[in-house]
C-alpha cells in the first residue's frame, strides 16, 4: 500500500511517501496442518521531501531511523482507530 505521512526527524517535518506492509500475525496451524510464521510491519521509503524539495539521497543513510518513526506513527494511528 503506497502511503504518505508527515514525519518529524531532527526537528524538521518531512513529507514521506512509502510502501507499507502491515504486520501479519502468526498462524500456528491451518486446517491442513501447516502454519505461517507471520511477519513484522514494514515501511519502504520511496520519496522524502521538505518544502517540495527532494531529500532522498541526502537522508538515505538515515532511512532505518526514519522507517522506525514511520512504523511508530502507523502503530499509533492503528491504536487510535480501535477506539
Amino acid at each position: 500500500i503506497v502511503m504518505e505521512r508527515n514525519i518529524i526527524y531532527k526537528g524538521v517535518e518531512f513529507q514521506v511517501e512509502f510502501d507499507f506492509q502491515p504486520e501479519e500475525p502468526m498462524v500456528r496451524y491451518y486446517s491442513d496442518g501447516s502454519g505461517y510464521p507471520g511477519c513484522p510491519a514494514e515501511a519502504i521509503i520511496n520519496e522524502i521531501s521538505y518544502n517540495e524539495e527532494c531529500f532522498f539521497d541526502i537522508l538515505e543513510d538515515k532511512f532505518d531511523e526514519i522507517q522506525g518513526l514511520i512504523l511508530e506513527k502507523m502503530g499509533e494511528e492503528a491504536d487510535n482507530s480501535r477506539y
